[in-house]
């Protein structure tokens, strides 16, 4: 049957995918530059490291699909909310991958606070879930994400990310379990023109994953980007366009086997809130009043 030969292609894939609910990396922006995201705080910061969610500002959202292997089956699908500001950062996102026969969901909640100027930690709790029909069923589960990134200066940056720490049983018989996935990167900006990543992922069963990005600034709001990514080995490619608040970014992998992944996000920051600018624009002209008076 079709769906069961999709059922073992997503078995198959490590690193790519929802794949036992800890390392689904959303976003074309990472798609593009081999699933990199540890070590580059942004809009999938929910998913990819909760720290990155601090170092953001104001309301975000965004939307990502993709269509692996450009089979309807093995689609992806996320989307996004966030608000950074005094009291720290908070997230939602949801995450969806499969089809009616086999699927995957995952909801999840995150804070994120910066400690100090450089070093960041954040925390998520979310809600596991996968479906087999044919009288298979379904089960939940709930876990955790936590993670921390240091910023020590404008250049460098490095995040660490774990997920699922506690193996929880998905099933009995046979006996499966969420995956405890271990991430960690660093990131070079140089003078805001070029953005190189490397990110290395390990979890409890299957060997070490590597993952590069390359990031070049061409001209203002577009970028062009590059990466690879081993386990299985494949080549990434996309560009991003940014139109003020909004942005939209492609992307696709190659499989040397299975072929092409296209992918696309778009995500937008919503204006300080009114509190904020009328608080902030006020604040001069009572200073002024009272200079006044005095004099």
């Amino acid at each position: 049957m079709k769906w069961l030969w999709v059922c073992l292609l997503m078995m198959m894939q490590t690193g790519t995918g929802i794949a036992s609910g800890g390392d689904f990396i959303p976003g074309s922006r990472a798609a593009a530059m081999g699933r990199t995201a540890v070590a580059c705080p942004g809009i999938w910061s929910g998913a990819t490291n909760q720290a990155g969610l601090a170092w953001q500002e104001g309301w975000q959202t965004g939307f990502f699909a993709e269509n692996r292997f450009l089979l309807k089956e093995m689609g992806y699908g996320a989307l996004t909310l966030s608000w950074s500001g005094q009291p720290g950062a908070f997230g939602m996102i949801l995450l969806y991958h499969g089809c009616q026969q086999y699927n995957e969901l995952k909801a999840g909640v995150s804070y994120a606070r910066k400690f100090g100027k450089w070093f960041s930690f954040g925390i998520q709790l979310h809600y596991f879930r996968f479906q087999i029909t044919e009288g298979y069923g379904s089960r939940g589960v709930v876990s955790c994400e936590i993670g921390w990134m240091v910023k020590p200066n404008r250049s460098w940056t490095v995040g660490m990310q774990v997920c699922n720490p506690v193996p929880i049983k998905l099933t009995q018989y046979p006996e499966e379990r969420l995956s405890t996935v271990f991430r960690i990167g660093v990131g070079y900006d140089l003078a805001g023109k070029v953005l190189v990543l490397l990110e290395v992922e390990k979890d409890l069963e299957h060997p070490l994953v590597m993952r590069t990005g390359l990031e070049i600034r061409l001209a203002k709001g577009f970028c062009a980007r590059i990466g690879m990514h081993s386990g299985p080995f494949t080549l990434t490619g996309g560009a991003g366009l940014s139109l003020g608040r909004l942005s939209v970014d492609i992307a696709t992998e190659y499989h040397m086997v299975l072929g092409f992944s296209p992918g696309i996000s778009v995500g937008y920051t919503f204006k300080k809130t009114l509190t904020t600018e009328c608080t902030e624009k006020t604040r001069r002209p009572q200073r002024k009043r009272k200079s006044t008076t005095y004099e």
